[in-house]
């Protein structure tokens, strides 16, 4: 009888602390939230006003791409920006790099030379293929047309988000709802209609998961390529796709590996033509009209297991010929394929003469010979070994 009232008490006192510990955490968390939240508007404090007055603008002019909500938005807007994105990624424990890192990873992922002694505080760059060589500087928020990076120098990359996608306005500012109580009323004159265009009230549950992902954006790209983190890049990997392949396939970055074999992997499975995809990564064209062939990708090929490999090597055999790049003249043509042709015949022995029976032409050889074998020590012999070996593919 003694040990059951024992027992009884011992669960009961086992119970009650559980129960106490519970509460404890669950007080501890909502101060460690309330703390996030006022350090949050503590760190805006000394710009408050500057803010304010950029957000009630941006309230103003309401969200929508269309009619024009964004036009009016220049360095002031992106200033703003930029000192709510910092106070982000400090609370988030990003650690600015010195800045001759900063620059060297500027450069080396996004081809970038950032001059020291410009006045200029930022840096934009195009993320579309076509346009990435256009460096004006230009300060025009984030849209689906105008999707610009920004290089704070010295500190990080940002999207130019309008404020409302990056901080809970209704919550640092409250007042500031009053100036979009009204609607936005566009007049067509011309065809005699009028419009209500779009505001940020609109959609509040929308706008804050737009808010989340932003900010988890702004963390992660940063995390990544300035801290070396290796969590943001798996983050980024689920949820920031067309980043990460725009690093390998617009701006030719290839020194990670991890990212490589990911956008690698990733283009090769994907129904989009995989051969496109695939010269997208293989070759970068600079924006002084160089191109730059990546044998980064046949490093990943040659030490993957024997299963990928395999695959690797049957994509290359029975989906593509020989590498088409345009705008190649014959000397730059006939490099990049004796370049491919290369580094894949190592890849595998036993697939040794499937590459440069392709190139069995005297006027290749004459090119390889007037360019020194593009002094590679043993590429005139492994040309030599493997050119008869097998069947080339017709021209």
């Amino acid at each position: 009888m003694i040990k059951n009232e024992k027992s009884k008490l011992t669960k009961l006192g086992i119970l009650i602390f559980v129960l106490i510990y519970g509460c404890a955490k669950k007080k501890e968390e909502n101060i460690q939230i309330e703390n996030k939240i006022n350090k949050e508007t503590m760190l805006y404090n000394d710009n408050n006003d500057k803010i304010k007055s950029i957000l009630i603008k941006q309230v103003d002019s309401g969200s929508d791409e269309v009619y024009g909500s964004f036009q009016d938005y220049n360095k002031d807007d992106l200033d703003a920006l930029v000192i709510v994105a910092q106070s982000i990624l400090k609370s988030s424990g990003y650690k600015i790099v010195d800045n001759k890192n900063f620059n060297d990873i500027v450069k080396k992922v996004f081809g970038r030379i950032i001059d020291d002694h410009s006045i200029n505080e930022y840096l934009k760059i195009e993320t579309f293929a076509e346009n990435k060589c256009d460096k004006s500087l230009q300060y025009y928020p984030y849209t689906t047309d105008a999707q610009y990076l920004y290089v704070v120098k010295g500190k990080f990359i940002t999207n130019f988000y309008p404020l409302p996608t990056i901080i809970d306005y209704l919550k640092l500012f409250p007042d500031v709802s009053k100036f979009e109580k009204e609607d936005i009323i566009i007049e067509d004159k011309i065809e005699n209609v009028k419009t209500k265009a779009s505001q940020w009230k609109d959609d509040l549950q929308y706008l804050a998961q737009t808010r989340e992902k932003n900010i988890q954006i702004l963390i992660n790209r940063n995390k990544y390529l300035f801290n070396d983190n290796k969590a943001s890049l798996v983050w980024l990997k689920f949820n920031d796709q067309e980043f990460l392949e725009s690093l390998v396939k617009v701006f030719g970055y290839v020194q990670d590996k991890d990212l490589l074999k990911w956008v690698l992997d990733r283009s090769l499975k994907e129904d989009k033509s995989k051969e496109e995809e695939f010269y997208k990564i293989l070759v970068t064209k600079t924006c002084d009209n160089k191109y730059i062939f990546h044998k980064e990708v046949f490093d990943i090929m040659s030490q993957a297991d024997a299963k990928n490999k395999e695959n690797y090597l049957n994509f290359l055999i029975g989906r593509i010929d020989l590498p088409k790049i345009e705008g190649l003249n014959f000397s730059e043509d006939t490099r990049i394929k004796a370049l491919y042709c290369y580094y894949a015949t190592k890849i595998d022995r036993n697939y040794m003469f499937s590459f440069f029976p392709k190139l069995n032409d005297e006027k290749f050889e004459e090119e390889f010979k007037r360019n020194n074998y593009y002094n590679i020590p043993d590429f005139k012999k492994l040309f030599e070994d493997t050119k008869n070996g097998g069947i080339g593919l017709p021209m």
